[in-house]
């Protein structure tokens, strides 16, 4: 019985282990890119995505965090939009993508859609972090 456990278990962890390592789809990601001293202030987005919820009345939206992406604290948050109408959704991408193009203090915030992240092609260092706002 204990070998049927241990079977299991194992087994188990290799499916987790393989259902992780698979590619993910961000139907939304902004780019926080360093051109010198740092990347730009997020405090911008945030008020803005916090100011589209209550709006929406939206409890979360839900983000994954990947940094470190450079040298200089470049970093991606990575948007699935689940919670998220597709009406809401075009809305969010809209609004997004020009205050994206306002974010120039120190760096540039630069967007894009559907994007494939493969944790097994990125580097070790790097780390996909869940957060919600």
């Amino acid at each position: 019985m204990n070998h049927l456990l241990i079977i299991s278990a194992v087994l188990l962890s290799g499916i987790i282990s393989n259902a992780e390592s698979q590619p993910v789809t961000y139907r939304y990601v902004i780019q926080f890119n360093s051109q010198c001293c740092g990347v730009p202030d997020a405090a911008p987005l945030m008020k803005a995505i916090q100011v589209f919820k209550k709006k929406n009345r939206l409890k979360k939206i839900t983000y994954y965090l990947i940094s470190p992406m450079g040298r200089e604290g470049e970093y991606h948050m990575a948007f699935p939009l689940t919670e998220l109408t597709k009406k809401q959704a075009a809305l969010f991408i809209k609004q997004m993508d020009l205050l994206a193009e306002t974010l120039k203090d120190k760096g540039s915030a630069t967007t894009e859609q559907n994007v494939v992240v493969d944790k097994q092609n990125l580097s070790s260092r790097i780390t996909i972090t869940k957060k919600s706002t």
